[in-house]
């Protein structure tokens, strides 16, 4: 932690920097806030889904919005040094925090298995909704993956931040 917040003091010095992550964490918040309760709406990202938002969703909304926002001028800043970022953790955890909810009760996850069963007709079946089933009983524990997927990408961003640029010899 004391890495996240060496960094954070080294990079939240500039307002461009300060102006970033407040725009990134509202713009999260919201996306956060009509994505995640979708698995309640059929799998649409609406502003209908803010009144299916309990306090359980309304945590992981803010907990990855700001998880994300944080690591924007982390992100920023390296590559502003010539220095590569760390961005495969954050896709992952963008992905699975925004597809989690969505596939659990959309028609998405059945016509892409009703493709691949077209192509492997041994894959037919119910098996999209078992997948279904999975995600809504498991959608706070995929949450929980996604979060801390963005927390580890935002430790290796900014321990990068901390080590500066390095020459090598």
């Amino acid at each position: 932690m004391k890495t996240i917040f060496k960094a954070l003091k080294t990079v939240l010095i500039t307002r461009g920097y300060i102006f970033l992550t407040i725009a990134a964490f509202i713009i999260f918040l919201f996306l956060y806030l009509v994505t995640l309760p979708a698995s309640y709406t059929g799998g649409y990202s609406s502003l209908e889904a803010l009144e299916y938002l309990n306090p359980t969703l309304i945590s992981f909304s803010v907990l990855m919005a700001l998880l994300v926002a944080l690591m924007m001028p982390l992100i920023l800043y390296l590559l502003r040094q010539g220095q590569a970022s760390s961005k495969s953790s954050a896709a992952g955890g963008l992905v699975i925090g925004f597809l989690a909810p969505m596939l659990c009760c959309s028609p998405l996850l059945p016509i892409a298995v009703g493709f691949i069963a077209s192509l492997l007709p041994a894959l037919g079946g119910s098996f999209g909704i078992h997948i279904q089933a999975f995600i809504a009983m498991h959608q706070i524990e995929l949450f929980s993956f996604a979060s801390l997927l963005l927390l580890f990408a935002l430790y290796q961003n900014a321990k990068k931040v901390v080590n500066g640029v390095c020459c090598k010899t």
